[in-house]
């Protein structure tokens, strides 16, 4: 295995273990963590103008799901919710993904969990640059 691999796999193991200490705290699994960041990411993509949300078509692409399983997470997560949907007004078959108040809240609270590892890896970083 290269070096590079092996770092790559240290920082894996990290996050891993990280989400699964907090993920308790936060209720919210790494899953969940990841498909509320996708509704985000494509909300961010769009223009301001443009802000209606964005079709389930584009969190499958984002994540490389099939659209079964991001149909199962989005209905989950608008039973917490989390997210809510609404009739797409140029396509009535398709439905807009937003996040509620509720899930920017758990959604910035999970990608303090990446900020906690980038403080220790900083931390781990500037103990062996004074060695």
């Amino acid at each position: 295995m290269s070096d590079l691999a092996k770092k790559l796999q240290k920082v894996h193991q990290s996050c891993h273990r990280a989400w699964t200490k907090a993920g308790q705290d936060l209720d919210l699994s790494f899953s969940e963590f990841e498909y509320l960041s996708a509704v985000q990411e494509q909300a961010d993509l769009q223009r301001y103008e443009d802000k209606h949300g964005q079709h389930l078509q584009d969190i499958v692409e984002a994540l490389g799901v099939t659209k079964a399983s991001a149909s199962t997470m989005i209905s989950k997560l608008e039973a917490r919710n989390l997210v809510s949907r609404f009739q797409c007004m140029m396509d009535a078959r398709a439905q807009h993904i937003v996040l509620t108040p509720e899930g920017q809240m758990k959604l910035a609270r999970g990608a303090r969990v990446y900020e906690q590892i980038a403080t220790q890896f900083e931390k781990d970083l500037g103990d062996v640059a004074s060695l």
